[in-house]
């Protein structure tokens, strides 16, 4: 790995827990191996592009990485209903792209978010979608979900050793009644037994915040704990 600098930012309002600060160190790197980014990742820290991140606030570690098992997971009955609701759809495993059908989907998700949850506004260019899941330093798959000639939903992936790790994943919001964001998670699953990887990385979970405290719902998982060891996730 080479890094081209370490950035500190915040403390700031923090974008999971709003009553609390973030502070996050930022890394900027013009070289990563597959291998240097999965020990990172089981250090802590996630990336868009070449910038690697990792929260590092005072009193607060609510963040944690989790993983699922891909050898032991089994979908939950809700999950199986996602899979059987879109099984009509085409999954595509291709290099990450940008054109104006991705970003247009990319940013419908986010205003439709920012209404539903309060997300930040948020409107990606094609430079901006570039730098955080083209430009990469990384192997990285996107497995994209057609109805026929119709993009329904998008998952950014990147490959390590061990891993097939969720980078993001966005989806049509019209698409609310088929479940695809429960579907397009579970393609991310798929990759990783498709590619026999023994896990799936999903970024991280924040068990108060239900943007992110989901992830738990596919199981069996592991979560980092607060002295930085993976361990079974019991709720």
């Amino acid at each position: 790995m080479r890094v081209l600098q370490r950035v500190l930012t915040g403390p700031d309002e923090c974008h999971y827990l709003p009553e609390r600060q973030a502070t996050m160190e930022n890394l900027v790197v013009a070289q990563l191996s597959p291998e240097e980014y999965e020990q990172k990742m089981n250090e802590g820290w996630r990336k868009f592009g070449p910038v690697l991140f990792r929260p590092v606030c005072e009193v607060c570690q609510e963040c944690r990485p989790i993983r699922i098992s891909v050898a032991e997971f089994s979908p939950s009955r809700s999950q199986r209903r996602a899979l059987a609701k879109n099984e009509d759809l085409e999954i595509r495993h291709a290099r990450p792209t940008v054109d104006a059908v991705r970003l247009a989907l990319y940013n419908r998700y986010h205003t439709a978010q920012e209404v539903a949850k309060g997300w930040p506004e948020v409107e990606k260019s094609a430079e901006d979608y570039a730098f955080s899941f083209v430009h990469n330093p990384l192997p990285a798959v996107e497995i994209s979900v057609w109805e026929k000639d119709v993009l329904r939903a998008v998952v950014l992936t990147d490959i390590t050793p061990s891993t097939v790790s969720g980078v993001y994943h966005y989806y049509e919001p019209e698409c609310g009644e088929r479940s695809i964001g429960t579907f397009a998670m579970l393609q991310t699953i798929a990759l990783a037994r498709l590619l026999q990887k023994p896990w799936a990385y999903f970024g991280y979970w924040v068990a108060a915040c239900p943007s992110l405290s989901y992830k738990s719902n596919f199981k069996p998982c592991e979560i980092i704990n607060t002295q930085g060891q993976w361990e079974s996730y019991k709720p």
